[in-house]
């Protein structure tokens, strides 16, 4: 099932997209997020166990990146097609999995936006890297 994916292209992506939520919710969309949180949510995020809630954020991206790898070598996505790909599974899934929490959930537009664009960037940058990097040749 997982014969097909490089693991190389999924490390890097994970790397990349660590990286990319420090920098998402800290220096650059910290503030907002942790504003948007207090006013939907009516308390202050808990970061009593920050180090477990983020190895379970990078399990979380590494299934993710995974899924995507595999999605990838199922259709044949070895180009920037990724990028559109990528796009598209996080509107058909992501997108439409988040929009739940403002829907139903009552979480207000601005911390659901937040969020949102840091998945569709993050799906974006793992497009780009799974698309580019190539597979491995499958095996006679």
């Amino acid at each position: 099932m997982f014969k097909n994916i490089n693991w190389i292209a999924i490390l890097i992506c994970v790397a990349l997209l660590e990286v990319l939520g420090f920098l998402w919710y800290g220096p650059v969309l910290g503030e907002a997020w942790s504003a948007a949180y207090r006013e939907s949510i009516g308390r202050e995020p808990d970061m009593s166990n920050i180090v477990v809630t983020q190895s379970l954020g990078v399990v979380n991206t590494l299934i993710l990146v995974v899924g995507l790898a595999w999605v990838f070598a199922r259709m044949g996505i070895n180009s920037l097609a990724g990028v559109g790909a990528a796009a598209a599974v996080w509107f058909f899934f992501n997108f439409t999995t988040m929009a739940i929490e403002y829907l139903y959930m009552g979480l207000l537009p601005n911390l659901v936006i937040i969020n949102m664009g840091y998945q569709l960037v993050a799906y974006l940058v793992a497009g780009a890297v799974l698309g580019l990097m190539p597979r491995r040749a499958k095996a006679a």
